[in-house]
């Protein structure tokens, strides 16, 4: 049993995960400097999976801070051998690794779950959705690349849940997958750093912006803030901490998340702050109001600062910085005022309808995995992917039909009546509460659950709702040897 207070709480499963953090790191680098190598890829990779499959939790801290930095270069990245592109990622490597480790420890009896109601109600999602890309190829015609990526995305990564419900059933082990989020958290501070000298975001140009700007941020990297910016919110108005460093933190974070430019995660962010506001008791209220009113205070005083020197040094580059900044701004926000006018909210608009149309032909079953929809908007004609329309749940109804759409909502309907229940007076299940209430309203604007590096913490979090206990719980031995929250150092911070 991991002694927890040991200096920086070092225990085998951590030294694990930064090993395989390590390894798969060298290899995502090699490919930036010379190209797929698959002799190395077998290397590296294979020692990463041989260390997942026996420290299995290991597997996930490393998943979710390899994640959080590489993204796409983590998580789709293919093989190439013989001229030939197999899609099994990293991320596949690791994931299958730990599956197989989790396996084995079922087998030799070291954990056990007995399962409810919520777990067969995914369980039938996943086999509904194995079925659903067999008969797509076969009968439906389907193309076997998109119908397969909607088979692993829906039917494999969605064993996520089944891993956390495993591997994390000690509050211990869910701290210590926070404390891996806030690491990556910190480092996606090197990002914004870089957005800022370079005057765009390191891969922003994977989602290019509909109006005039450029994003700072990387739109998974924002996303991956947001999360974290969430649960450290929570965290401080249920710790009562004043540690400035979080706050530094936090401010920094927000100011990422609004330099991605990614309006739909600053109505997400505003909508969950407002729940957070509204669920929380009267003496932590205060210390919302307090909190809210420092950055209030500091986003003025930086505004102030910034046009006063850019008034006086009209023609130097903080005036050109300063006014790009806020006409973009100005751009992006007023845009969610007059929707009608945004080039991408009217794609969007035209997308969906049309998707609609393809599933009111056969609404009970839907039209199957692997097809496409043809969009024409004046001078603008497109095939787009139905799995690439911009709204999880309309992609799941379109493709999976009514029956299946169903059986996903009961689900996601029963982990939140749960975390409902349960969320008072305990940290950690009210900011999984706010996560899932967030991940429900930017569901709308994404291909969140149809793309991996963004669907996983989804399938992480409604597992995270599944294990946790109400908060009172009797303690266990593990969960009584508690480190002090306050420490200085913030990677402490979900002790």
């Amino acid at each position: 049993m991991p002694d927890l207070s040991q200096k920086n709480n070092v225990s085998s499963e951590i030294i694990s995960a930064i090993f395989i953090i390590v390894f798969v790191s060298l290899f995502i680098l090699s490919n930036f400097l010379t190209g797929f190598i698959l002799s190395l890829y077998i290397l590296l990779m294979g020692i990463g999976g041989i260390i997942a499959f026996f420290y299995p939790r290991s597997g996930i801290y490393a998943i979710i801070f390899l994640t959080f930095i590489f993204e796409r270069f983590f998580t789709l990245q293919s093989i190439f051998f013989s001229r030939a592109e197999y899609k099994l990622y990293p991320i596949d490597i690791i994931f299958l690794a730990l599956i197989a480790g989790i396996i084995f420890q079922i087998a030799k009896k070291e954990i056990s779950v007995k399962l409810k109601r919520t777990d067969f109600l995914l369980i039938a999602f996943i086999f509904l959705g194995t079925i659903y890309f067999l008969i797509s190829i076969v009968f439906w015609h389907g193309d076997f690349s998109l119908a397969f990526s909607s088979f692993k995305n829906y039917s494999f990564y969605s064993l996520f849940y089944f891993a956390i419900l495993f591997l994390f059933q000690e509050r211990i082990y869910i701290k210590k997958l926070f404390q891996f989020a806030f690491a990556g958290a910190v480092s996606i501070i090197l990002f914004i750093i870089y957005g800022i000298a370079a005057g765009q975001g390191l891969w922003s140009e994977f989602t290019p912006l509909s109006t005039e700007g450029v994003r700072l941020l990387a739109f998974t990297h924002a996303f991956y803030l947001s999360l974290v910016v969430l649960g450290g919110a929570t965290y401080l108005l249920f710790k009562k901490t004043t540690n400035k460093i979080y706050f530094i933190l936090l401010a920094i974070w927000i100011f990422g998340i609004i330099g991605s430019m990614m309006r739909h995660l600053w109505i997400g962010l505003a909508m969950s702050v407002a729940l957070i506001y509204f669920l929380i008791a009267k003496d932590q209220k205060k210390i919302f109001k307090n909190i809210l009113i420092k950055f209030i205070s500091a986003a003025i005083i930086i505004l102030i600062i910034g046009g006063y020197f850019s008034l006086i040094f009209p023609k130097s580059e903080v005036n050109k910085i300063f006014v790009s900044a806020f006409n973009v701004l100005s751009q992006r926000t007023t845009s969610l005022l007059s929707v009608s006018g945004d080039e991408s909210f009217f794609w969007r608009n035209v997308a969906w309808k049309e998707s609609l149309k393809q599933y009111a032909e056969n609404p009970l079953l839907g039209i199957g995995f692997g097809k496409k929809i043809y969009i024409e908007i004046e001078n603008y004609k497109d095939i787009v992917e139905v799995r690439n329309i911009h709204n999880s749940p309309l992609v799941i109804l379109v493709q999976m039909g009514t029956v299946s759409f169903g059986i996903f909502v009961a689900f996601i309907f029963t982990g939140f009546r749960k975390i409902w229940r349960q969320k008072r007076g305990d940290w950690i299940n009210m900011t999984l509460l706010i996560l899932l209430f967030f991940y429900l309203t930017v569901f709308l604007f994404q291909p969140y659950l149809e793309t991996n590096l963004l669907g996983i913490f989804f399938w992480m979090l409604v597992g995270l709702i599944r294990s946790t206990k109400s908060p009172t719980y009797k303690s266990t031995r593990l969960d009584s040897q508690r480190v002090d929250a306050r420490r200085a150092n913030p990677l402490q911070i979900y002790k």
